[in-house]
């Protein structure tokens, strides 16, 4: 993976995004990972710079933590954070969320569904095609695996009762949580992205929030 986030490229990749769009303007054009070679100042001066020229509209960022997103607020007001966010891995939690309500930023939480883990499909001893990460990636063994999936057991009558599918349960609760703005999901396909769109309709109330997360808290993932 490259990452070099200094002024000169910034502008080039936003100008490389609009012939490729075919558009005058994006709406929100985010930094997708703080580049450690240059100074977070000079990142953001490429995203005022496209303000002032109208070649977008809002600025963000995406994997920064809350203190790198003050860094960037000295130069430049931000629209929204983009990190990873689940019921496994809430990080964010502790010191993203928190910044982003205080500062009224949005928080776009992408994969929810921990790249298919709370959707209950995967069971001990999966095979992975060839180049699949997920095979070496720490949720993924065989002993997380199996007590992530006992935790979703506990909540898969929920999404019975509900006539929902369990992962789209996964994703309304991810919504629900404080703070969450929008939950970027993938899909392999139209009816997926059609079933992960209803999410948005699902009502978890107070009390099947408290069922849920007494279940999740009880989960200990082994690392």
């Amino acid at each position: 993976m490259y990452k070099y986030a200094g002024k000169e490229s910034v502008i080039e990749e936003c100008e490389q995004c609009l012939r490729r769009l075919g558009t005058d303007y994006i709406d929100l054009f985010q930094i997708h990972w703080a580049d450690p070679t240059t100074p977070i100042e000079e990142t953001m001066e490429a995203i005022v710079q496209l303000q002032k020229q109208g070649k977008i509209r809002a600025g963000g960022v995406c994997n920064y933590t809350a203190d790198q997103m003050k860094v960037a607020e000295t130069v430049v007001s931000l629209a929204s954070n983009q990190v990873p966010y689940s019921m496994v891995f809430r990080d964010i939690e502790k010191e993203v969320v928190p910044y982003c309500i205080e500062n009224k930023k949005a928080v776009i939480a992408y994969s929810p569904l921990h790249r298919g883990l709370l959707t209950g499909k995967f069971k001990p001893g999966h095979v992975y095609n060839d180049g699949d990460t997920r095979e070496s990636n720490r949720f993924y063994t065989a002993e997380n695996i199996s007590r992530t999936n006992v935790f979703l057991d506990t909540i898969k009558p929920l999404a019975a009762d509900k006539n929902i599918t369990l992962a789209q349960l996964v994703i309304a609760w991810t919504l629900q949580q404080p703070g969450i703005t929008i939950a970027l999901v993938g899909a392999r396909n139209a009816e997926q992205a059609t079933q992960n769109a209803k999410a948005s309709d699902v009502i978890i109330t107070p009390e099947e929030m408290r069922i849920i997360n007494n279940n999740l808290n009880e989960l200990a993932l082994v690392f």
